[in-house]
Formats: C-alpha cells, structure tokens, sequence
C-alpha cells in the first residue's frame, strides 16, 4: 500500500502547481478517489484475513446512509440519489465499514442505471438499495466471488458488500421487478 501512496502524494504535490483551477480540482478528486480506493482494498484485506477490529456501535440509519452518500464524492447527491426513511432505525455498525458497503451499493445503482439514479428506502429493518435497469443476468451469489468478470469494474463491488454485511451479521438479498433491481440488505 506504501508503495502505491508514495506516488499519489506526488502527483498530489505536483498538481497544486497547476495553475488552471478546474484541472487542479480535477487532478485532487482523481488522486483523493485513488486514495480511497487503496484503503478500501487495505480494509479489503483486513476483512478478509480476520484482522480486522469492529468498532460497533449504535448509530441512525440516516448517519449511516450520509455516510455512504458522502464516500461517493460526487457533487450532485442530491439530484441523483433519492432516499427515502420511513422508519428510523438504529443500527449496530461499525462506522468505518456500514457505510463502505452502502457506498458500493449506491455506486453500483448509479453506475448500471440508464438514467444514472438511484433510490435508497430505510424501512422497519430493511434498507433497500433500488435503480432502473437490466436484471442481473446470473444469480446474486455468482457476484459475490471476488474479481468475477464483470463489464464495468474489478469485480469486487459486491463481494466488499458481502463481505462486510457478513461481518455485522446481516443479509443481502437481490430481487427484480417493475424494470428495476433491489438489493435489500435484512438487518439483524
């Protein structure tokens, strides 16, 4: 991971010379992405090699989702995410961790819909995660393996959620109808 952040640091340093403002912010959003995606994948290996500590504790679904919408680093949350809380719940998480999944979740519905939108409902023990689109064309579990072959990524969207719902003892669940894809995620 050093070896990766070095160069990121750099290239950090060497655009704060540049004098176009709007390649200079350019240039610091790629490299903060850049920076966020190598700690995913040090989590990534913590959770996969069990040695990574919980830090539970009980926070509201809305921080939670804020969260999530906030590791996105988009600009325009609020015209391309709807959400919706009928129910406020309380939810044990760790606050590293919840909110990466929920982030992978949005970002896949943002990411795979035709008009780019996603909408999230929190509901008496269910968030559902929804977008216009093609239904999955294989079963859910199919994307949960690590690296599988997908048209628009690694491969490892879902595998991070499943890993991390697993983790919080909670479920994902995959359903289709009405020209959309639900991803549920069942808390405990």
């Amino acid at each position: 991971m050093h070896e990766l952040k070095t160069p990121i640091g750099k290239g950090r340093l060497v655009s704060e010379m540049i004098d176009d403002v709007k390649q200079k912010e350019r240039l610091h959003r790629i490299f903060v992405r850049l920076n966020l995606l190598i700690d995913e994948f040090a989590k990534l290996e913590q959770i996969t090699s069990k040695n990574f500590h919980l830090q539970i504790r009980p926070y509201s679904s809305a921080q939670l989702l804020q969260a999530g919408i906030d590791l996105l680093m988009i600009d325009n949350a609020d015209e391309v995410i709807t959400h919706n809380i009928e129910e406020e719940e309380i939810i044990s998480a760790d606050i590293e961790l919840f909110p990466l999944a929920l982030k992978n979740l949005i970002d896949n519905a943002l990411k795979y819909s035709p008009d780019h939108h996603a909408n999230i409902l929190v509901e008496r023990g269910v968030i559902t995660i929804s977008n216009k689109g093609e239904k999955l064309l294989r079963p859910i579990e199919t994307y949960f393996a690590p690296f599988h072959t997908s048209k628009n990524g690694l491969g490892l969207g879902l595998y991070i959620v499943k890993s991390i719902l697993d983790i919080h003892q909670m479920q994902l669940h995959y359903d289709y109808h009405d020209g959309k894809n639900h991803f549920l995620i069942e808390l405990p």
